[in-house]
C-alpha cells in the first residue's frame, strides 16, 4: 500500500481490513507491538519517516482498534489497546478474575468474588461501579476528524510520552509504586505530589529530606510521561 502524503489525503483515514485485523490480533498468543500492527495493517514494510504522516497512520489503525473492541462482534472477547502491548482474547470463564496483566498478556485467573474479579483485585475498580463508564480515547479515536492533530505540539508532547515509557518502563513504574497511583493522570499526579510534599518536606515535623529528593526526582520523571 502506497502512504505516501499529498495534500487532497493527508487528513484521510487510510484503509484498513476491520476483519482481517481482528483475525490477525485472534491468532497471536501473546501482546504485539504497536509498529508490528501498523505495518501489517496498512501493508507496509518500514514505519513511515514524517511525524505527520507516522500519526496519519497511527490514528488509523487505533480508530479500527476501537471500533474492534466496541464492536457487537466482539462480545466475549477483550481487547487492551496499549502502544507498547496490544492483544486480544476470550475472557475468563465465569467464576475466573477478570483483572488482566498487560505485560504477559494474560488474565489473573483466581477464583473471583461475587463479582468479576479475585480478593487480591478487587479494591481497584471498586471506585468504577457507581461511576459512568466513559473513555476519552475512545472518543477521541472514533472521530475520524481528529486526524488533523497530527501537528499539534499537544499531540507531539503525547507521543513523546509514549515513547519515554517504552525506554524507560522500569523508573517510571517505580515512580508510580512511589506516588502510590494505579491510575495516573496528570491532575492525580500533580494532586499527590502536593500531598506527599507536605508529608515529606524537611521543614516539617516529620519531613524526611531523602524521600523528598524522591519525589522531586519520581515527579520529573512523571512528568516526561503524562501531561502535567
Amino acid at each position: 500500500m502506497n502512504t505516501t502524503v499529498d495534500e487532497n489525503s493527508r487528513n484521510d483515514l487510510i484503509s484498513i481490513d476491520r476483519a482481517e485485523l481482528r483475525a490477525y490480533l485472534l491468532e497471536k498468543d501473546a501482546p504485539v507491538f504497536e509498529a508490528e500492527l501498523l505495518k501489517f495493517a496498512a501493508d507496509i514494510s518500514s514505519l513511515p519517516d514524517t511525524t505527520e504522516e507516522l500519526f496519519r497512520v497511527h490514528f488509523s489503525l487505533f480508530h479500527e482498534l476501537y471500533a474492534i473492541k466496541f464492536d457487537p462482534d466482539s462480545r466475549g472477547y477483550y481487547l487492551h489497546i496499549d502502544p507498547m502491548r496490544i492483544r486480544m482474547l476470550p475472557v475468563p470463564e465465569t467464576g475466573g478474575c477478570c483483572h488482566y496483566f498487560p505485560e504477559e498478556g494474560v488474565y489473573c485467573g483466581n477464583a473471583a468474588m461475587e463479582g468479576n474479579y479475585c480478593p487480591l483485585h478487587e479494591n481497584i475498580y471498586e471506585d468504577t461501579v457507581t461511576r459512568l463508564s466513559y473513555d476519552p480515547l475512545y472518543d477521541f479515536y472514533m472521530n475520524p476528524e481528529n486526524i488533523v492533530f497530527g501537528t499539534s505540539s499537544l499531540l507531539q508532547k503525547l507521543m513523546n510520552g509514549v515513547i519515554i515509557y517504552a525506554f524507560r518502563r522500569g523508573e517510571i513504574e517505580r515512580s508510580l509504586a512511589f506516588f502510590d497511583i494505579i491510575k495516573p493522570t496528570g491532575l492525580r499526579i500533580q494532586k499527590r505530589y502536593h500531598e506527599l510534599a507536605r508529608k515529606y518536606h524537611p521543614d516539617t515535623q516529620h519531613g524526611n529530606e531523602d524521600l523528598m529528593k524522591e519525589l522531586n526526582r519520581s515527579y520529573q520523571v512523571l512528568k516526561e510521561v503524562f501531561v502535567v
